[in-house]
């Protein structure tokens, strides 16, 4: 009964919503996942918008407000937010298109893990500043050429 109440209440919110939002699971694996709008404030239990596909966990109404109205702005790091809560995966190389592998030259970037066609793509983003890594490997240009993909319920 509580359940059937809860899913009632839950139906009536999202349907009075101006936008397609609603309350992230507690349990799910965003301790540590901070607002790629304002960096300082977690998103755990907070806000969740549609996005591609998938769902990027934001810290308020406000930055799914900011997301909706200027969506390009933020496009890079609500790209490197899908990669990094394991939504989307990489499947190529993000700099020139090659084939990577489980061998590839690997850099972290915020608890996310890039592969690349080789160490000089590597060594090349690896000299920038965190920001400029993000807008380098999860920009809409790369994003594509990295053929970032939707994660498969069966893929692990």
């Amino acid at each position: 009964m509580k359940t059937l109440l809860c899913l009632l209440t839950a139906s009536v919110l999202f349907a009075w919503s101006p936008s397609p939002v609603y309350s992230a699971d507690e349990e799910t694996v965003l301790d540590d996942l901070k607002c790629f709008i304002m960096p300082r404030k977690g998103v755990k239990g907070k806000k969740v918008m549609e996005y591609k596909g998938a769902e990027l966990y934001l810290c308020c109404g406000t930055c799914v407000r900011r997301m909706e109205k200027t969506p390009e702005k933020y496009e890079a790091k609500a790209n490197h937010q899908l990669v990094q809560t394991g939504q989307f995966l990489q499947k190529a190389c993000a700099i020139t298109g090659g084939a990577i592998a489980a061998d590839s030259p690997t850099l972290e970037i915020v608890g996310t893990k890039i592969r690349f066609a080789s160490d000089k793509e590597k060594q090349a983003v690896s000299k920038l500043e965190v920001d400029e890594q993000i807008a380098r490997i999860f920009g809409a240009e790369s994003f594509k050429r990295g053929k970032f993909q939707l994660k498969q319920t069966d893929e692990k």
